[in-house]
């Protein structure tokens, strides 16, 4: 039907504005809607996030594919399977957390595999450093879930367990190596998450600086040849 070409064109022209918009929105309005008593808006914008990342993959299989994975990931996390598979919210973390790598690997490799650096490239950029840090969260809590006290708050186990935006906080303290030390990884698992996490902030912004600076580069001395 001509007014999906036209949405789909639409999304695809603006597929990592508006994937960088929902990360935004889930690091700025997802913390404060979970402290006023909405704590399911965090998830609504995660998951929101997280259908976003399916938008910029242009093959129509593998766009399946991750569609179907998202599906998964979001039926373990809300269907009632405790039943039958144990507890599957912890699983569902680690699904979202997969799916975030993947599309912040697409996003990275749309910015830095084209010589013009435009705006959109920039987005694309900045959205796959806000994907590792939202989703790595939920890897954070997934953990924590199935290991209670892996993570400890002021040195003691959470109250009332580790939530989506404790995990968040703590995944882009860690990315940023703030280091404030509220929340610190206590376990093996858990210390080699964030240690992982840490490196590859440095590293990210490392590579991606030095790229960025290479492809201006080269496209200054390609408008001069001209």
């Amino acid at each position: 039907m001509p007014w999906r070409a036209s949405v789909r064109a639409w999304l695809l022209r603006r597929r990592y504005a508006l994937l960088f918009g929902l990360l935004l929105a889930t690091i700025a309005i997802g913390p404060i809607a979970a402290e006023f008593g909405f704590g399911r808006g965090l998830e609504v914008l995660l998951g929101l996030s997280l259908l976003a990342t399916a938008v910029p993959v242009q093959a129509a299989g593998q766009r399946r594919v991750l569609l179907a994975i998202i599906v998964l990931a979001v039926v373990l996390r809300y269907a009632p399977l405790r039943s039958v598979l144990g507890d599957t919210q912890a699983l569902s973390f680690v699904l979202w957390g997969a799916i975030a790598l993947y599309a912040a690997y697409q996003a990275l490799r749309y910015a830095l595999t084209s010589v013009p650096v435009d705006g959109d490239h920039l987005i694309a950029a900045l959205s796959a450093y806000l994907l590792v840090g939202v989703f790595w969260g939920a890897v954070y809590v997934a953990v924590e879930e199935r290991m209670p006290g892996s993570l400890l708050a002021a040195g003691a186990r959470f109250p009332q367990g580790m939530t989506l935006s404790d995990g968040i906080y703590f995944s882009f303290v860690t990315l940023a190596t703030l280091g404030y030390g509220d929340i610190t990884p206590v376990t093996p698992i858990a210390r080699g998450l964030a240690v992982f996490e840490a490196i590859a902030g440095q590293f990210y912004l490392a590579v991606l600086v030095a790229r960025l600076v290479s492809l201006r580069a080269a496209s200054e001395a390609s408008d001069d040849t001209r």
